[in-house]
């Protein structure tokens, strides 16, 4: 129930059913062959982890939901897969998206999710409270990039989230890794350095 909820959760900042990277059911095996090419594969990632398929769930959290709709910009293309640690945690997550500006589209979805301070809401039914993002202090990838540190409460467990979006060319990436304490920044840091390396 832990692992479903996380990855409700953590998935809805990126992919929102009109959002910026697609839907929640949109899996790699069924996106665009060009953007999948680029996404992380299980090959690149530790020892006993395992793809997580999509849940499915419902994630309804304010600001943290619907700030992933860049106003007058085109989606073209979107791409993603999600991964878990063995027993569920940590999770890690990857969205691709190219648009027809995705100059613009990125700046206005860091500046909705920077002005995103706090949130609440449901995740598969159950209630999310206590919604926290800060930008944190992280290394420059691609055109732009920008990270983010989100902590929430789901049911009086207590979750936390390392989230980055990078913008190169006409791509955004999101990337995020998800576990019940704080992230190890050295191993999220090696997941976008796998993941920056596979984008054009």
């Amino acid at each position: 129930m832990k692992r479903t909820l996380l990855i409700i959760a953590f998935t809805a900042v990126l992919v929102v059913p009109t959002g910026l990277l697609g839907t929640v059911a949109t899996a790699a095996s069924a996106s665009p062959p060009k953007l999948t090419a680029m996404l992380l594969n299980i090959s690149q990632m530790p020892t006993g982890w395992s793809v997580e398929k999509p849940s499915g769930g419902k994630a309804t959290l304010g600001c943290y939901t619907d700030n992933l709709m860049p106003k007058g910009v085109k989606q073209t293309e979107t791409a993603s897969v999600d991964f878990q640690g063995k027993g569920g945690f940590p999770a890690v997550g990857e969205k691709l998206g190219t648009f027809t500006n995705a100059t613009t589209g990125y700046k206005e979805v860091v500046a909705n999710l920077a002005g995103c301070k706090h949130f609440s809401g449901t995740s598969g039914g159950e209630k999310v409270t206590g919604g926290t993002v800060e930008q944190m202090s992280f290394p420059h990838y691609g055109d732009a990039s920008e990270a983010f540190v989100v902590i929430f409460t789901v049911s009086g467990v207590r979750f936390y989230q390392d989230l980055l979006y990078v913008r190169k060319g006409s791509i955004i990436m999101a990337i995020y890794e998800g576990n019940l304490r704080s992230i190890e920044v050295s191993q999220f840091l090696g997941f976008v350095e796998k993941a920056v390396a596979k984008l054009p």
